[in-house]
């Protein structure tokens, strides 16, 4: 399970989103460099069953570019759906960023294969509305014997039950994006112990008390830079950032 003895635990948030293209093998090896904890990034598979990193269940095309992000009225733009498209339709193909950086969509093993074991990754599995009844069978297979700090997240909390059934051995986190009306019966229904909570849907007094009583909760969303000095002091496990030097930034800063 992520902890830390020299400090908060990072995870560095689709990877060190804030200063490379969020979800890329740039993102993963710079959060790295930098000494995160720990990354975060989100699969899901194509039409033919390949693991990809990828957050949205889409991408736009106009004049033979890719591009993530895109306003949906923009004139040329055609969406595509990544549940629709066979891997090799963008395979090798460098998707433009909002800020007009560009990187490869890279499959779920290039990550393991660069970093596994070096520091933790949580892979989140995108289901929902895009659920894909492979995605956990897949996945459980690309990691194989790899599973060494990894973990398995999402939204779907049935898709992490569902992951429960097939390893229970592994690591699994909630994602909430909203006040638990009974967190410790949401877990030992999953089962997990460990949760990802955003700010804006948890005190002070109910980190202390779940921790008190043996969940592990790391708390995300972008109200935690505003917060992050206060927050570092707060009863969690750990930050999900976006910038993974922000911790190291502050604690230099006291010293």
């Amino acid at each position: 399970m992520p902890n830390s003895t020299s400090g908060t635990f990072v995870f560095a948030h689709r990877g060190a989103s804030a200063l490379a293209p969020e979800n890329s093998m740039e993102a993963f090896l710079l959060a790295f460099e930098l000494g995160a904890g720990g990354i975060e990034l989100d699969a899901q598979l194509t039409a033919d069953g390949i693991p990809v990193v990828l957050h949205d269940p889409f991408f736009w095309v106009h004049n033979g570019e890719h591009y993530l992000h895109r306003d949906p009225k923009e004139p040329g733009m055609t969406q595509r759906w990544v549940g629709d498209c066979l891997y090799e339709e963008f395979a090798g193909q460098r998707v433009i960023h909002p800020n007009g950086a560009s990187a490869v969509i890279p499959r779920l093993e290039e990550v393991l294969e660069a970093l596994s074991g070096k520091l933790w990754i949580d892979i989140e599995l995108k289901a929902g509305a895009i659920y894909d009844a492979r995605l956990v069978r897949v996945v459980l297979d690309a990691l194989g014997s790899r599973k060494d700090k990894v973990l398995l997240s999402s939204f779907d909390h049935k898709i992490l039950n569902e992951v429960a059934q097939h390893d229970p051995e592994i690591d699994l986190l909630a994602i909430l994006h909203a006040r638990p009306i009974n967190l410790y019966q949401l877990m030992a229904q999953i089962p997990a112990v460990m949760a990802s909570i955003d700010r804006p849907f948890m005190t002070r007094d109910d980190a202390l008390r779940w921790r008190e009583d043996g969940l592990v909760v790391y708390m995300g969303g972008a109200d935690v830079v505003d917060e992050l000095v206060e927050l570092l002091n707060w009863p969690i496990a750990g930050l999900f950032l976006d910038d993974p030097r922000l911790v190291g930034n502050l604690a230099n800063s006291v010293d």
